[in-house]
């Protein structure tokens, strides 16, 4: 795991976007794993600046959705799905034919966790995966326990998690979610995970601890041969 500090949000975003750019250059069919939420908002705006410079750039990439909340409904502005589809899948121009969804609205979570992870495995894993940190130290949806899930699956979320801004925003009740695992996050061949925004440096803090633990989920990644940690500094406090 190789650790960068910024000294802002824009220089953060800026190192996010040169190490997904070079990988595309070398790979432009790869498979990008996006996450929602503001910490990769910079990334997809210089990713969106780079498809309007360079035509054709993005043309090859297919994308799947690292995360989606049980139980709200596809007209909801707050699902993953809105909020990758409007930071970055319409301003590429990337298509159904070249994204991979969990399905908001689907009758079987746990059905559809396995549906994605055949997905996953029939495209031989995710070349890149975009990675937000909680404030407790979660990365997609894989919450601290005694125990992580290594493939796709529903997640219970952390009183933690539910305690949040965003989800008491949201209107209604949300207990689950359906999210990659552990394993599919270790198994991607580059992961960057943003750190930035109130409330995340005592996961960080941890997370420097080198310890590996269950408890905080992040820190799984100093198993990881090819991880980029990237800390916005003033952000931290």
């Amino acid at each position: 795991m190789k650790i960068h500090y910024c000294k802002d949000y824009q220089e953060m975003s800026l190192l996010g976007a040169e190490l997904v750019h070079a990988e595309l250059e070398m790979k432009p069919d790869l498979l990008f794993c996006a996450a929602s939420g503001n910490s990769p908002a910079g990334l997809y705006e210089l990713m969106v600046e780079k498809h309007q410079h360079s035509h054709g750039f993005f043309d090859w990439m297919k994308v799947i959705k690292l995360d989606e909340w049980v139980g709200l409904s596809n007209g909801s502005t707050f699902t993953s799905e809105y909020d990758i589809q409007q930071k970055l899948l319409k301003k590429l121009g990337i298509n159904e034919n070249r994204y991979i969804s969990f399905e908001v609205e689907t009758p079987d979570p746990e059905a559809e966790c396995r549906r994605i992870q055949d997905l996953v495995e029939t495209s031989h894993g995710i070349d890149i995966c975009i990675l937000g940190i909680g404030i407790n130290g979660h990365i997609a949806l894989n919450e601290p326990s005694e125990y992580l899930q290594p493939t796709c699956h529903v997640a219970k979320l952390h009183a933690v998690t539910l305690a949040s801004g965003m989800i008491e925003n949201v209107g209604i009740p949300l207990t689950h979610g359906m999210t990659m695992g552990i394993g599919n996050i270790l198994d991607s061949k580059m992961v960057i995970l943003f750190i930035t925004g109130k409330g995340k440096k005592q996961a960080l803090d941890l997370l420097l601890e080198g310890k590996i633990r269950t408890d905080l989920p992040a820190s799984l990644l100093w198993l990881h041969q090819n991880a980029h940690v990237i800390v916005d500094r003033r952000s931290m406090g």
